[in-house]
């Protein structure tokens, strides 16, 4: 089969005599694999960040994912990243509550790091490539 995945997202800004609108046409994906991981999983760790549950996905086989902070507070945020060759986490983004992100992941593990000690919750999905 072929297309299997439609991702599609638009922006629309206006503030102070500055807009703009970007809305790509909706992207369709051949999806190789058959394997999908999805959760709400709580983060607690604001340092080295805890590793996100790819189950049967697995950390090489990563293709699309999408990650919610289910959290409603702008104060806090939880961040998303790998980690380098020393244990050190890498942010690569951040989302405070109620924000979400879609994009194609590489073939590293995932960590979610909490910005503070306090109990945060992720949504997240990943498809296999």
């Amino acid at each position: 089969m072929a297309n299997e995945l439609t991702v599609s997202a638009s922006i629309n800004y206006s503030k102070n005599n500055h807009q703009l609108t970007f809305s790509p046409t909706a992207q369709q994906v051949d999806v190789a694999g058959e394997q999908h991981s999805a959760g709400v999983q709580g983060v607690t760790n604001p340092t080295a960040g805890e590793a996100l549950a790819l189950n049967e996905v697995g950390a090489s086989a990563q293709g699309w994912g999408w990650f919610r902070n289910i959290g409603t507070s702008a104060d806090t945020h939880i961040s998303v990243g790998p980690r380098d060759g020393s244990g050190n986490f890498i942010e690569c983004f951040q989302l405070k509550g109620g924000e979400f992100a879609i994009m194609r992941l590489g073939d590293q593990q995932l960590y979610a790091k909490a910005s503070t000690s306090a109990e945060h919750f992720i949504q997240y999905s990943i498809i296999e490539a």
